[in-house]
């Protein structure tokens, strides 16, 4: 079977592929062959944006493309369809208040708001959002937003009002402390269907 996928590299550069004799490598990585660049190459399943099967137009769920990668029922085969809108809350949190307990509970919110979780534990879903990869962030802060950018224009419009409205809630922080007016505007010009995302002037968080 063959598989056009959307793939994001390390770098953030985003390309379509057309791979086929997919095997399993390990837990995080798949060995296929690739068409586009006619040899055999290692594809992380973190990174495949998109997949579809070419002769049916049948969106398929990376995390499934090769038997026993993940059980039906984890929280990557649950979350595949929203997993670039997680990731990007994800790093929106970082790069604005950080990622200590009080904001990862709100971006574990987004994860329960937008799947049936309900056979893991609130642990279970809070060490997953933990370790999750999103973006490179000393890449970021150094200018190269791309892969960030990438990220937000692979959220569906459906969902950009939800990512919106968590997006607010990670600024906001305690009730005790104002609003950085910075990153409202952040929140406006990022979650929208054209998103726009301007270079940091100085690193803003740490990871």
């Amino acid at each position: 079977m063959r598989v056009l996928i959307k793939y994001q590299d390390g770098s953030g550069q985003i390309t379509e592929r057309e791979i086929s004799d997919l095997r399993k490598e390990n837990e995080s990585n798949i060995d296929a062959f690739c068409h586009t660049r006619e040899e055999r190459r290692t594809f992380n399943l973190d990174r495949i944006m998109h997949a579809v099967a070419p002769d049916t137009g049948e969106v398929l769920n990376p995390y499934q493309l090769v038997p026993l990668m993940r059980d039906s029922e984890s929280i990557d085969v649950l979350t595949w369809k929203s997993r670039q809108a997680i990731k990007a809350l994800k790093f929106f949190s970082l790069t604005t208040r950080g990622f200590a307990k009080r904001e990862r509970k709100h971006v574990d919110a987004f994860v329960k708001s937008l799947a049936n979780t309900s056979i893991h534990t609130d642990e279970d879903i809070s060490e997953w959002v933990y370790s999750l990869w999103c973006a490179d962030l000393y890449d970021y802060r150094d200018g190269n937003v791309e892969e960030y950018k990438g990220l937000l224009e692979q959220i569906p419009n459906s969902l950009l009002e939800e990512c919106r409205a968590f997006a607010v809630r990670i600024v906001l922080g305690s009730a005790r402390q104002p609003e950085n007016l910075d990153w409202m505007q952040r929140v406006n010009d990022e979650f929208s269907p054209h998103p726009v995302v301007r270079k940091p002037l100085r690193p803003n968080c740490d990871d």
